[in-house]
């Protein structure tokens, strides 16, 4: 059995003679939580449409599986439960309606699941789904998803709509699902307190490049941010590499760097500053640093 649940490979789209898709090589493995991230038009939705086969790339490819998603068998798509944002669902189909057609379509159906679910949420089973609110109807596309128990779940924005207590317990219920034995899932959000909390490897896209993919760990362990403070102005060039960030503010400089080692902190104090403290950051620290400036910088495995 192929360990690698996702593979790209030499991925590029390109939209208009515009690239929103450069180079991407990633894999990732059995029973692993990817957290993808990226500011909006970073190429996260075209990134995984182009895995599902919803769009063509304009070169290299996608598998789920070790296939192309325009390749997969039917017992492959049962395989996979798929969150767009949006929420797009049949609007004069009733909840249950649509619970009872994906449930007769797919290979495997836990209602147990897809009850517990129903009634957390106090889904209104006879309504049409064009009456429920974009919450409501998050709510019931995820519940879908998880009855089927996939192998593969991709969730893309699954909690836009949300409001914070719901969007916390579908948290806990993911967390609950994600133990299960041989779960993959990839998981995009524009909230990154939520990928922090389940997501065990980081991916993130700017401009269409793939410019961190490490598990989370290793991510916060490799960049690292300092307030340096000199008994005058900073200087103007530490002659330190892999500078994330460097920003003055009078006596002090605010720096990020990935690759933090001992050998750049013994360069930093050959500047004889008053004081190097590290800053303790976050993920979403870590994306607004990776992501505001075109530094140019990778951080992969």
């Amino acid at each position: 059995m192929e360990n690698d649940v996702i593979r790209f490979e030499g991925l590029v789209k390109y939209f208009d003679g515009r690239c929103v898709l450069d180079d991407i090589d990633l894999k990732i493995p059995r029973s692993c939580i990817y957290g993808l991230l990226g500011r909006n038009g970073a190429g996260k939705t075209t990134l995984i449409r182009i895995l599902l086969g919803l769009e063509e790339p304009t070169r290299g490819q996608a598998l789920i599986f070790g296939t192309s998603g325009r390749d997969l068998t039917a017992r492959q798509k049962h395989s996979i439960g798929y969150v767009a944002e949006g929420h797009h669902l049949i609007g004069y189909y009733t909840p249950y309606k649509l619970m009872a057609t994906c449930r007769a379509m797919c290979g495997k159906w836990d209602m147990a699941t897809f009850n517990k679910l129903q009634e957390l949420f106090n889904i209104p089973m006879g309504r049409k789904i064009k009456q429920l609110s974009t919450g409501m109807r998050a709510q019931l596309n995820l519940a879908i998803a998880l009855a089927m128990d996939p192998e593969l779940l991709i969730l893309d924005d699954p909690t836009l709509g949300l409001d914070t207590i719901v969007r916390r317990q579908f948290l806990e219920l993911a967390i609950e699902v994600i133990q299960k034995e041989g779960r993959t899932i990839l998981f995009s959000s524009h909230i990154l307190g939520d990928v922090e909390r389940i997501s065990d490897r980081i991916g993130v896209l700017v401009c269409g490049r793939l410019v961190v993919d490490c598990e989370l760990e290793e991510l916060k362990r490799r960049i690292r941010k300092f307030r340096v403070i000199f008994a005058e102005t900073p200087p103007d060039d530490l002659y330190l590499t892999e500078i994330i960030r460097a920003e003055r503010h009078g006596r002090e400089l605010h720096l990020t760097a990935a690759n933090w080692n001992a050998q750049k902190h013994k360069i930093i104090e050959t500047f004889r500053p008053e004081s190097v403290v590290e800053v303790p950051m976050s993920l979403e620290d870590i994306f607004v640093e990776c992501t505001s400036t075109a530094n140019g910088n990778t951080l992969t495995e």
